[in-house]
């Protein structure tokens, strides 16, 4: 996107207006310490909507009325501008530009301040930031009552401003990333300030979530459904098989899941047959017989279970024990074995040194055993959750045929409560009739062919995504591109020889830089070394992604703008007051206690060459000329091809300050 910053200034108390003009290309503001340069950066910040009022106090807060800052944005012109502390901000769009010389308090009408929110609305569509909804699952918000913010302009801000306290600073390579919210958003919102999405891309995203909830709930239904139909089945089992044994008959030859599959042609079979009850049947005790030896057998084998349980929990608490006193104990570091000497003749004796060795040896067996006995604490847990589960599983059969003796056990106790069999098959026969019409009259849903359709309609919003956007790859060749640029522009910058060639890598995941080497290890930006490597890091970085906004042409919706405060100091230290007419390094360096004039300055020119090459090429290489405003000591610099005045174009303030620079 072309825009430019076209003026900085104030309006103070006495209508009288003092501004900074800057065109496209290297714009270099140089004088002494205590001018006002760094202010430029602040007003900037505050125009463009900032809720905090940064601009240092002193002459310019003491005198100033109104800050505004102009700006060229493609074919137009905006005026923006703010009082000290004020919540509204001024917004004017002008299809020419204003005559600076005319401008005063009377221009900036109160009608054209506008809120802070609407401000931010209102300057996001000038630069195409026309996304409002960036959920990409209302469920998530529905869940926690929080949407997530609308993109704003002041997530643009972290790519133009590089603050004196920023630009050599090796924990943070962003403006206001120490605030983990603003990080967060400036990182996701990278791919929309990038143009690589649109609105469109969070509708499917968000259909998308939605349709993936529904087949969640669907299958959710289909595991009721399946796990409802298990039930019926073995409930009909149940019924089928006490019917046998009362009637000693069949009542149907199918399976359970076939009487089930259509249960409205068994109820008409069910209605078609009469009870018959062969009264000489004798399965139903052979089955009770069958049956008692089957819970017996069950029965003697839970009981060995239970032994064994029992005894594994014995062990786990004399391990515990055992591994407690052992570690309350401490081991003998060495021991002394003494020559035996016969008190009646005098003579030496080995006999007790060889047992003593013997038993020395038996004690660092047992030692040796003994240490292994705090390990079998893993094995005897998991023993444990096995026979549990063994024990769990007997107790589900024994219950299960318990169940069915009873059952059995019922039919004669009732024939002895004066119910025949027929009576009793009858109720059975009921309850089989019962169950089968309750499932006609169950809805069918239809839930497979839903399930379908649903996986059919995901498939397509991911087709959609992908077709349309495919986020995925342009951000790795987004990756690719700025990784190769920062390699090129990373070549022609003074990082220490440790360090060359520099390999600078940067991750559009989480924003993180490191240095990587031959063998693939990761150096990363607060472990390389000096203040040179850091300041050479950030640059880089910040040149190679202005570079690709503007390879991205109008799809970018980053205005291709940056700050450098103050990018001197690794060499000329801030700390040092610079308060001379005329900038001298030698008085720096003096105070400095260095002897490295030559090297300094032959870095500080190097840069400055490398910063106008810059905007150079890419203006060749992508059509849009980048604006780099610097702020700094640094002056009169004899740099490659260009006049350092042309740089600083009325821009010095040596003898006057930025309140009284008209």
């Amino acid at each position: 996107m072309k825009s430019y910053v076209k003026y900085i200034g104030l309006i103070d108390k006495k209508d009288k207006i003092h501004s900074v003009q800057f065109t496209t290309g290297v714009n270099i503001i140089t004088g002494k310490s205590s001018t006002g340069k760094s202010a430029i950066i602040e007003i900037f910040d505050y125009c463009m909507g900032s809720s905090e009022f940064n601009i240092p106090s002193g002459v310019i807060t003491d005198n100033a009325d109104i800050y505004f800052v102009i700006l060229s944005i493609k074919e137009i012109f905006l005026v923006l501008a703010r009082k000290e502390n004020d919540k509204k901000i001024f917004l004017k769009e002008e299809s020419n530009l204003p005559d600076i010389k005319v401008l005063n308090k009377e221009y900036f009408d109160n009608k054209f301040f506008i809120s802070n929110s609407d401000f931010k609305v209102n300057l996001g569509h000038y630069f195409g930031l026309d996304i409002n909804d960036i959920d990409e699952d209302k469920s998530v918000s529905q869940y926690t009552g929080q949407k997530k913010g609308r993109p704003s302009v002041r997530n643009i801000i972290p790519y133009l401003m590089q603050h004196q306290n920023l630009i050599a600073n090796k924990h943070s390579l962003f403006y206001r990333f120490d605030e983990n919210e603003k990080r967060e958003q400036t990182i996701d919102q990278f791919k929309i300030f990038a143009g690589f999405v649109t609105q469109e891309y969070y509708i499917l995203k968000q259909n998308l979530a939605n349709s993936k909830k529904q087949l969640k709930k669907l299958e959710n239904e289909e595991k009721a459904i399946n796990n409802q139909m298990e039930f019926n089945s073995k409930k009909i089992d149940t019924l089928l098989e006490e019917y046998e044994a009362i009637s000693g008959k069949k009542i149907f030859e199918e399976s359970s899941n076939i009487i089930l599959s259509n249960p409205a042609n068994y109820i008409d079979r069910l209605a078609a047959k009469d009870i018959f009850i062969d009264e000489n049947n004798d399965e139903s005790i052979e089955k009770l017989s069958s049956l008692e030896k089957e819970y017996n057998k069950l029965l003697s084998e839970k009981r060995k279970l239970v032994y064994r349980y029992n005894n594994i929990n014995s062990s786990i608490e004399y391990a515990k024990k055992y591994k407690e006193e052992l570690s309350n104990n401490q081991a003998i570091a060495e021991a002394s074995i003494n020559v035996a000497t016969c008190p009646f003749c005098t003579q030496e004796t080995n006999v007790i040194a060889n047992e003593a060795n013997q038993l020395e040896e038996a004690i660092n067996w047992l030692n040796i055993e003994l240490r292994k006995s705090p390990y079998l604490l893993d094995s005897f847990e998991s023993d444990k959750n096995n026979i549990e589960k063994e024990i769990s599983d007997k107790d589900e059969k024994l219950k299960s045929i318990k169940n069915e003796i009873e059952q059995l056990k019922n039919i004669t106790k009732a024939l002895g409560n004066n119910r025949s069999l027929n009576e009793q098959a009858l109720k059975v026969k009921l309850k089989i009739e019962n169950l089968l019409e309750s499932l006609i009259d169950r809805k069918n849903d239809n839930i497979e062919e839903k399930i379908r359709a649903i996986k059919q309609e995901i498939s397509e919003y991911e087709k959609l995504l992908e077709d349309k956007f495919d986020l995925g790859q342009q951000l790795k060749e987004a990756e690719k591109y700025i990784n190769n640029k920062m390699k090129e522009i990373g070549s022609k910058l003074d990082f220490e020889s440790s360090y060359k060639p520099i390999n600078l890598k940067f991750s559009l995941i989480n924003f993180d830089l490191w240095h990587e080497k031959e063998n693939k290890d990761k150096v990363y930006l607060r472990s390389m070394g000096s203040g040179a490597n850091w300041l050479y890091s950030h640059i880089t970085l910040f040149l190679a992604l202005h570079n690709f906004f503007c390879f991205l042409g109008n799809k970018s919706l980053v205005p291709p703008i940056l700050f450098l405060d103050q990018p001197s100091q690794v060499y000329f230290p801030t700390s040092i007051k610079d308060e001379n007419d005329e900038f001298n390094i030698d008085h720096i360096e003096e105070k400095k206690g260095t002897n490295t004039k030559d090297e300094d300055l032959k870095a500080v020119t190097n840069l400055f060459n490398q910063l106008v090459s810059f905007c150079k090429t890419t203006l060749k290489e992508t059509g849009i000329e980048p604006q780099i405003i610097i702020t700094d000591h640094a002056d009169k610099l004899e740099l490659d091809g260009v006049d350092f005045e042309n740089l600083v174009d009325g821009r010095r303030w040596r003898t006057r300050g930025f309140i009284n620079s008209k």
